[in-house]
């Protein structure tokens, strides 16, 4: 019954366990990677004080059915649960093994440098901290907010006071590129176009940085009163696409945004001018390219898209080094290398992390992406995609990623209670795993707004955390408990999270798929991986390698199949899934194994561990053993798992596209009661490879990262992305000594449906 009031009331212990423990920190290493260092005028830039703010404004006028579920939301306070219970040895899940039991230490196998770097990193989005917010367009105008006859400085103050009471600490917001530089030619002869007007006037413009005076004056006062709300701003500068529709000056008109080369000096000339004019506001910590300024246009090629992104990055940083530079573009590929063997997408992650400081996936789920189709926007698929799509953009790019913007896509997709359950556990993963901020699509709704694409798109209308008369939606709320239970922990930062794992990923395919299911595969499984890409970077640490799903002739090269075979005669564990198309050298060498026969693709039936598992591939190897252990075959006796010892090292050998199985194979979902326990396989090769975590789970749905402490201390972050209230078996190696948000006795840790809690463990001698 408590479980189905949750459900149905929304976030019951809601807000409660939205914020669940999402703190700050975590970005430090992310940030440190980068090398970002802040300089003494942004430490002027930070204001000095905190705004009290009272109460829970904008909760108020919801329509009547919504008022029981919003005061589910608010119902739970963070911090309830075992706070300052005394020390109890953890228990164990049914089956684990002495060897788990006496587990004294847990070991971090390996961490990238973003991971490893020190906690006292700094960085532009506030003192190294995990910042949470939205994009902003006004509540009552929309993108027309800027406009003369359109700007509402009350409107905008409210709006401010609405949002700072939700929690927000950062916007997004968006200069409009046609509002702001609103230049026409005047034609001569021949339509030959002379100097430029001010659009509606017979002013001459002569100043190429010229940027409309009194749209610039609106934004000033739009930053001032961000300022005194301490709120952060990141400003999308190009924002000449928004919602499907382009809002270009008339003098661009009819050319390629992207390539054409009169264009390109325009948009460089507006993100100079404006930057010039705007880089002394304290309020303003980020410079962003624009808004998905790959939907402008076409490019042919990747040296024409590295020619746009160096040209508005330049310009950037000719008037200002101090601020971070922005991707603000989404849908970019690991694919640097062969774009020969699929369509062609010429923004690629390797061009991101050479030009920008920071890249910006825009993670919704279905129709953009595919692979978080398959569940509901509060599934263990959902709770994880934002996630995943960042550190596989980190991973390649090596740059921190956030998703700057993330939404369920409206009522279409999801009931707002459950879209505040997506959020919320989103929200606690992003926290945990160190990105660097969270924004949600969009600030308030936009049904009343009636011209295009309000008027005409409905996916557009509904993505607001909150309503037009600026009452909170359940979004909302979830934020503004996140937000309460950060300030309640009793430190500002979680430290760096070990991963035990490098997951290598192809840059000369589009790689998303196969980082996305690793990911959740080694979650499910209870250990941590890292991304990194096989070609453009030295080869990480580690003793425990991944190599997911190839599928292509060219999907590794030589160079970097050699060096991690050679790393891996040295003492490393290797887990690689092989794709139908794949081709590795020296095979039979490597894995022990001589492919027999190559035909069609056909249902994968296989006994692993006493259970009954099942996959498909597009194309099947059958195999036969020549030095290698078979750990399962299937129902014709093919070999589906093998292992192999390699010089001082292991292969594990799949005989199948696990993680692309993962993603894209219907009758392999992750999500739902998890019968088809293909995780299993990750968990066997991790146990392989040496992997031992300081907890220990069985079950699925329970995510976790463990954060040592300078002290000798653990933090536990466990996250419950199952839509029930359950009660998890842990073996701890050590004493469970303080509890936020979670309840904790005889070894099971009780946690809502969606909901995450922090554990703080004195670690066993």
């Amino acid at each position: 019954m408590q479980a189905r009031a949750g459900r149905r009331g929304g976030l019951q212990g809601g807000a409660g366990a939205c914020a669940q423990g999402l703190d700050q920190g975590r970005r430090d290493g992310l940030l440190a990677r980068q090398g970002v260092a802040r300089t003494r005028a942004q430490r002027r830039m930070r204001p000095a004080d905190r705004r009290a703010q009272a109460g829970d404004q904008g909760a108020g006028d919801a329509p009547a059915g919504d008022h029981q579920r919003l005061r589910q939301v608010r119902g739970r306070q963070f911090g309830h649960g075992t706070r300052g219970e005394s020390a109890r040895k953890g228990g164990l899940p049914k089956g684990a093994s002495q060897g788990d039991r006496r587990m004294k230490n847990c070991v971090c196998c390996f961490a990238l440098a973003w991971a490893l770097a020190g906690a006292a990193a700094t960085g532009p989005f506030g003192d190294g901290d995990f910042m949470v917010g939205c994009n902003y367009w006004g509540s009552q105008a929309g993108v027309h907010m800027w406009r003369a006859a359109d700007w509402d400085e009350d409107g905008v103050r409210k709006d401010l006071d609405a949002l700072k009471s939700a929690g927000v600490e950062m916007l997004r917001v968006f200069p409009t590129w046609s509002e702001f530089q609103p230049l026409v030619p005047r034609l001569g002869y021949a339509g030959m176009p002379g100097e430029f007007l001010r659009e509606g006037t017979e002013e001459t413009v002569s100043d190429p940085l010229w940027i409309d005076p009194g749209a610039l004056a609106r934004f000033r006062f739009f930053c001032d009163e961000a300022g005194k709300r301490q709120i952060k701003l990141m400003v999308s500068l190009v924002t000449g696409w928004m919602s499907g529709r382009l809002f270009i000056p008339r003098h661009v008109e009819g050319r390629n945004l992207l390539s054409d080369p009169e264009a390109i000096r325009w948009e460089g000339r507006f993100a100079r001018g404006f930057v010039r004019r705007m880089k002394d506001h304290p309020a303003i910590v980020a410079w962003d390219l624009g808004n998905e300024c790959n939907c402008m246009g076409t490019v042919g090629s990747q040296g024409a898209a590295w020619v746009w992104l160096q040209a508005i990055s330049g310009s950037i940083r000719a008037e200002d080094s101090s601020r971070p530079v922005v991707s603000g573009m989404h849908s970019q590929t690991s694919n640097a290398f062969g774009a020969q063997w699929s369509k062609p997408n010429y923004w690629t992650l390797q061009m991101q992390g050479e030009l920008v400081d920071y890249l910006t996936p825009h993670p919704y789920p279905a129709p953009f992406r595919t692979e978080a189709n398959r569940g509901a926007f509060n599934s263990f698929r959902n709770a994880l995609h934002p996630l995943s799509q960042c550190l596989y953009y980190a991973g390649v790019a090596g740059k921190p990623a956030f998703p700057q913007e993330v939404g369920c896509l409206g009522p279409r997709m999801s009931p707002e209670w459950v879209a505040a359950l997506g959020m919320r556990q989103q929200l606690f993963a992003a926290w945990v795993h160190g990105l660097p901020a969270y924004l949600w699509w969009c600030a308030f709704d936009q049904k009343h707004l009636g011209y295009p694409p309000f008027n005409t798109n409905a996916m557009e209308r509904e993505l607001g955390m909150l309503r037009k008369d600026r009452t909170f939606k359940p979004q909302a709320h979830a934020l503004k408990a996140f937000a309460d239970f950060r300030k309640s922990l009793p430190f500002k930062r979680l430290p760096p999270y070990r991963t035990d794992a490098v997951c290598l990923l192809s840059e000369r395919e589009e790689f998303y798929h196969q980082a996305f299911g690793a990911l959740m595969l080694a979650k499910a499984a209870g250990f941590d991986v890292a991304f990194a890409g096989a070609e453009s970077q030295a080869l990480p640490e580690s003793p425990f390698y991944i190599l997911p799903s190839g599928g292509g002739f060219e999907t590794w090269s030589q160079e970097a199949w050699e060096r991690l075979v050679a790393r891996v005669r040295k003492g490393a564990t290797l887990l690689v899934t092989r794709g139908g198309d794949a081709g590795y050298s020296d095979w039979i060498d490597v894995t022990g194994l001589e492919q027999t026969l190559y035909h069609k693709k056909r249902p994968i039936v296989f006994a692993f561990e006493g259970r009954k598992l099942r996959a498909s591939d597009h194309m099947t190897a059958e195999q036969r053993t020549v030095d290698c252990e078979a750990v399962a075959r299937d129902q014709t006796g093919n070999v589906v798992v093998s292992m192999k010892k390699l010089g001082e090292g292991k292969v594990v050998a799949v005989n199948f596209a696990l993680e692309k199985c993962i993603i894209e194979g219907l009758d392999n979902v992750v999500d739902g009661d998890f019968s088809n326990e293909l995780w299993r396989i990750y968990a066997y090769a991790a146990r392989e490879a040496g992997v031992r975590r300081c907890v220990q789970k069985e079950d699925p749905r329970l995510v976790l990262t463990e954060h040592p402490r300078d002290d000798g201390t653990l933090l536990v972050c466990a996250l419950n992305t199952g839509a029930e209230r359950k009660s998890f078996a842990l073996a701890v190696a050590g004493a469970v000594e303080q509890v936020w948000n979670g309840r904790w006795a005889d070894g099971r840790l009780e946690l809502e449906g969606n909901a995450g809690c922090i554990l703080k463990i004195a670690q066993e001698k």
